[in-house]
C-alpha cells in the first residue's frame, strides 16, 4: 500500500522581494539585456549578480550538513580502525609462534650415580661426579598451528559481526538527527509564514487607518476609532518582534546543527510533496537488531570451536647445560647445543562443563533481541498509523482552506465598504480583518503541518 501525496496542493507561498527565485531574476535579467543599449546590458549584469548572490537552503541539504557536522561522525573512523586491528589479530591464528627464553639456576641436588656404582666406575678408571647444581639454558622455540578446530575463522566472523553492530549503532544515532532537523526547519517555515501574515495584516490596518482618519475629519467617526486601530497596529508590531526573535532562535539552532552560519538573505525552500510507501520500513534499528542476532550466532560458533582439539608442529633448540645427553654432561661438564621437534595435540575439555549453560545464556540473549525488535515494530506501526491518520485529516482540512480565505477576504472588503458608508462600527471591521488574517495563517499552517507530517513519516520509515 502506498500513501499517495497529491502534488496539486495550492501553493499559497506569498513571495516577498527577498524570496524571489533565482530563475525569476535571471529571466528578468535576460529581458533587460535585449537591445543594443550598453546601459541596459550593465543593468542586466547587476541584476544577474544579485540573483546569483541569493542562496537557498533545502531540507535534504540540512540533513546532509547535519550528518557531516555531527561529532559522532568521526566515530566511524575509530570504529573501523579498531575493527581492522582486531580482525588482523584474529587472522594471526596460523602465524608461527616464536619465543626466546634464557634461564640460569642453582638447585639443591642434581642427578648423580649411586655411590656403589661410582666405586665400580672408579675401579675401571672412570670418574663421573654427576650433573652440576648450577644450570644454564638459552632456548628458541617455534610453534606452528596446523589445525585449531576453526577457532581463528570463528573469531574473524565475530569481529565482523561486532563491527557491523557498532556501525549500525552510529547510523541509528545519526538518523535521529532528521527528526530534530524537521522541527527546526519547519519551525522556521512556520515563523516566516506568520511574519508574512503579520505584514499583510499590518498593511490592511495601515490602509484602513487612512480611511478612519478621513472619517474622523468628516465627522462620521470619533477619535477613539483612530486610537483603537492604532492599538491594533502596535499590537501587530509587537507580535512581529516576537516572531522575528523566535525565527532567529530557530535559525541559530539550525546553524549549530548544520555547522555553518545562516545569512539573513538565505531562503529556506519549502519541501516538495513526496510519495511515502507505507509497506517499506527501512529503519536502521531493524538492521541493527538483525546484526545483533548475527553477532550472537557468532558467539555460538565460538562455543563450538572452543572445545575442539588443536594440533601444532613445534621445534625447540637451546644452548646450555644440561643437554639431552645427560651422561656427556656428567663426564665433561660443558655447555652443548640441543634440539627437539615434533607435533602436539592440545584438547581442553573444561569447556564441556559450562557449554550447556553458556549456550542457554546466548539463546536467551538472542530471544531478548528478538523481543526488542518486535516491540520496536509495534511502536513504529502505532507511530506510522498516527501520522498517516493525521495526514489524511490535514488533507480534508486543507480542502476548504482556499475557499475560507476567499470568503473571509470578501467579507473584509465588504466591511471596509460598509464602514466607509457608516453602516458598521470599527470593531466590526477589525473583527473581519482579524478573521481574514486568521484564515490566511491557518491555511499556511495547515500546509506546513501536512508537509511536516509527510517528512516525519519518511523519517519514521527511513525513506
Amino acid at each position: 500500500m502506498k500513501l499517495r501525496i497529491s502534488a496539486s496542493i495550492t501553493d499559497m507561498w506569498n513571495l516577498s522581494a527577498e524570496t524571489v527565485g533565482i530563475g525569476a531574476f535571471i529571466a528578468a535579467t535576460l529581458s533587460v539585456c535585449i537591445g543594443n543599449n550598453m546601459k541596459r546590458i550593465t543593468v542586466g549584469v547587476l541584476f544577474l549578480s544579485a540573483a546569483l548572490q541569493l542562496q537557498a537552503i533545502s531540507l535534504e541539504e540540512c540533513y546532509r550538513m547535519a550528518r557531516e557536522n555531527y561529532p559522532l561522525i568521526r566515530q566511524y573512523g575509530l570504529t573501523e580502525a579498531m575493527s581492522r586491528y582486531s580482525f588482523e589479530n584474529a587472522a594471526m591464528g596460523y602465524v608461527p609462534r616464536i619465543s626466546l627464553s634464557a634461564q640460569a639456576s642453582y638447585q639443591s641436588d642434581a642427578v648423580a650415580f649411586p655411590e656403589e656404582f661410582n666405586s665400580l666406575l672408579k675401579m675401571a678408571g672412570v670418574e663421573m661426579d654427576g650433573l652440576p647444581k648450577d644450570q644454564y639454558k638459552v632456548q628458541l622455540e617455534i610453534s606452528q598451528t596446523i589445525w585449531d578446530g576453526g577457532y581463528a575463522k570463528a573469531q574473524r566472523e565475530a569481529v565482523k559481526a561486532q563491527q557491523e553492530v557498532s556501525r549500525l549503532t552510529l547510523d541509528k544515532d545519526i538518523d535521529a538527527l532528521k527528526t530534530r532537523i524537521n522541527q527546526m526547519y519547519f519551525g522556521i517555515l512556520v515563523m516566516e509564514a506568520n511574519l508574512r501574515a503579520n505584514s499583510y495584516m499590518d498593511t490592511l490596518m495601515t490602509a484602513n487607518m487612512s480611511v478612519v482618519e478621513s472619517a474622523v475629519a468628516n465627522g462620521t467617526a470619533v477619535q477613539s476609532d483612530i486610537d483603537n486601530i492604532k492599538v491594533e497596529i502596535l499590537t501587530l508590531r509587537q507580535q512581529r518582534v516576537q516572531l522575528e526573535s523566535t525565527l532567529r532562535t530557530y535559525r541559530d539552532m539550525l546553524a549549530i546543527m548544520i555547522g555553518r552560519q545562516i545569512g539573513d538573505d538565505e531562503v529556506f525552500e519549502k519541501p516538495e510533496v513526496q510519495l511515502v510507501d507505507l509497506t517499506q520500513n527501512r529503519r536502521t534499528e531493524l538492521m541493527l537488531f538483525d546484526a545483533q542476532i548475527r553477532q550472537i550466532e557468532s558467539q555460538k560458533r565460538m562455543l563450538d570451536v572452543a572445545v575442539m582439539p588443536k594440533f601444532a608442529l613445534f621445534a625447540q633448540g637451546w644452548y646450555g647445560r644440561p643437554g639431552l645427553n645427560m651422561f656427556n654432561d656428567m663426564m665433561y661438564d660443558r655447555l652443548t647445543w640441543n634440539g627437539i621437534a615434533g607435533i602436539t595435540m592440545k584438547w581442553d575439555i573444561t569447556g564441556f562443563y559450562t557449554r550447556k549453560n553458556d549456550r542457554r545464556r546466548i539463546e536467551l540473549s538472542q530471544r531478548s533481541v528478538e523481543l526488542q525488535k518486535d516491540a520496536f515494530l509495534w511502536n513504529t506501526d502505532i507511530q506510522r498509523t498516527q501520522i498517516r491518520n493525521e495526514i489524511d485529516r490535514m488533507y480534508q482540512v486543507k480542502a476548504s482552506d482556499d475557499e475560507i480565505v476567499r470568503l473571509r477576504e470578501s467579507v473584509r472588503r465588504a466591511s471596509e465598504s460598509k464602514y466607509r458608508n457608516g453602516v458598521i462600527t470599527l470593531n466590526d471591521l477589525l473583527r473581519d480583518i482579524t478573521n481574514e488574517n486568521s484564515a490566511i495563517v491557518s491555511r499556511s499552517l495547515h500546509e506546513l503541518e501536512l508537509l511536516k507530517n509527510i517528512y516525519d513519516l519518511k523519517v519514521v520509515l527511513n525513506q
